[in-house]
C-alpha cells in the first residue's frame, strides 16, 4: 500500500467519517473527535482492505483507484465514529 492510498484513507474518513456519524447515531461527540476517530478508522480501514487483498473493486483506472480509497476510508471512518459516539453515550 503506498502512501497516497493511506492518505486519501485518511481524508475520506477526515470528510465522509464525521457524516455517517451524524446520521448513525454518533452525536453525542464533538466535531472534532469524530473527525479523529474518522480519520483513524479511514486508515485502519485502508490498511485492512489491502491486507485482505481487496484489488480495485471499481477498476483499475489510476481515478478509480483514488475514489475507492476514499470511499474506503469514510465507511471505516464512519463507522468508527459512531461506534465511539454510541459508547460516549451509554458512558
Amino acid at each position: 500500500m503506498d502512501l497516497m492510498a493511506l492518505l486519501l484513507n485518511g481524508a475520506g474518513g477526515a470528510i465522509l467519517g464525521p457524516l455517517v456519524s451524524q446520521f448513525l447515531g454518533g452525536k453525542n461527540q464533538s466535531m472534532i473527535m469524530r473527525v479523529i476517530s474518522g480519520m483513524i478508522g479511514g486508515v485502519g480501514a485502508g490498511a485492512g482492505a489491502d491486507a485482505a487483498g481487496l484489488g480495485s473493486i471499481l477498476g483499475d483506472a489510476q481515478m478509480m483507484q483514488m475514489i475507492q480509497s476514499v470511499l474506503e476510508g469514510g465507511l471505516g471512518g464512519g463507522a468508527l465514529a459512531s461506534l465511539s459516539g454510541m459508547l460516549k453515550k451509554k458512558a
